[in-house]
């Protein structure tokens, strides 16, 4: 059988109301849901344990048998979540938590006899200090993506791109994805890993920082959109930048009527005027780092990193995330008050 390939939240409100449109108000959500084998969809009853990530201080986790329920998630945040059973592999899946409208939440585990089997099919003698990674290619629907040339995505160091068939089979010989959408890479150094692409592919691929651990499994989704990767451009600060703190859930912590009462003395509510100031005038060179703008804490801070710093979730899913590229740019282009 096809693996379970979409992962999804059910997010149960915790003290929370939920607008007419779609958009959550400030407050944590508990989120349930199973663990399945990535193999078979089965529901996996002898799971051992469940380990919540890039969430401080972490959440409770209720296990029984193969269900579960996280409480108090951040909404507008991404968790890791490491799972463990007998025969798997232990197993690690990104979780992206953001709205009310998504069904219960699945996350699989990878069989030690599925790993096995790869690895032999593509003939990769697979170090068990290094990690394994498996990437589902999608549509902005979802959907599995065919047809993705091996030459649009690489791992540094790794062994891979080798794909999976429309049956979940090793494609020895393939050069591009199949209607599955599934892509294995071996010997990934721990770490965050990153995908490779070069100026002239043929499709963007949006794939989170991917943690990394020796002899663990580590899933992601990589949403594929057709052409090169562009950068924003001519990006303001009022329509493009200011948007994003309401939109991801930053003024719950940061405004002076939010849970966190201005977190870190930072204000990220309110006019454009004032959010600038604060981002770029009270502390200078740190919030926002003209000189080296990939450093600036506005884009560390609510990103993934190792070993991680003291914000209490992860926003940004990685360096490709669309909003993390508006903030990036803006930053590269001055960080101008337009």
């Amino acid at each position: 059988m096809l693996a379970r390939c979409m992962i999804s939240a059910a997010l149960v409100s915790t003290g929370c109301s939920f607008a007419s449109d779609g958009i959550s108000s400030d407050g944590p959500v508990s989120v349930q849901g199973r663990i399945v084998d990535f193999e078979t969809g089965a529901a996996v009853e002898t799971a051992s344990s469940v380990v919540i990530s890039g969430l401080v201080p972490p959440p409770r986790v209720a296990l029984n048998g193969a269900t579960f329920t996280i409480d108090s998630v951040p909404q507008d945040s991404a968790f890791g979540a490491l799972v463990a059973a007998p025969l798997h592999r232990a197993t690690y899946r990104q979780v992206a938590v953001t709205d009310a409208g998504l069904d219960h939440l699945e996350v699989p585990v990878v069989g030690e006899a599925f790993v096995a089997g790869l690895a032999a099919a593509f003939g990769v003698a697979a170090s068990p200090s290094n990690g394994i990674v498996l990437i589902h290619l999608v549509d902005a629907s979802g959907a599995a993506r065919p047809g993705v040339a091996a030459v649009d995505l690489a791992i540094a160091g790794a062994s891979g791109p080798h794909f999976l068939d429309d049956k979940m089979l090793p494609a020895a010989a393939a050069t591009a994805s199949s209607s599955s959408g599934w892509v294995v890479f071996f010997d990934v150094v721990p770490g965050l890993a990153t995908l490779i692409q070069t100026a002239n592919a043929a499709t963007t691929i949006e794939v989170p920082a991917i943690p990394v651990t020796a002899n663990v499994v580590s899933i992601a989704d990589g949403s594929v959109t057709a052409g090169a990767p562009v950068l924003p451009s001519n990006v303001s600060f009022t329509r493009q930048v200011v948007p994003i703190f309401s939109a991801r859930g930053c003024q719950a912590c940061h405004s002076g009527g939010g849970i966190g009462k201005e977190q870190g003395n930072l204000t990220l509510g309110g006019s454009s005027s004032l959010i600038y100031r604060e981002l770029v005038e009270e502390r200078p060179n740190t919030r926002v780092r003209l000189a080296m703008p990939e450093a600036s804490l506005v884009l560390t801070m609510p990103s993934r990193e190792d070993p991680p710093d003291r914000h209490p979730n992860v926003t940004f899913s990685g360096p490709r995330d669309p909003d993390y590229l508006k903030l990036l740019v803006w930053i590269r282009e001055g960080a101008k008050q337009n």
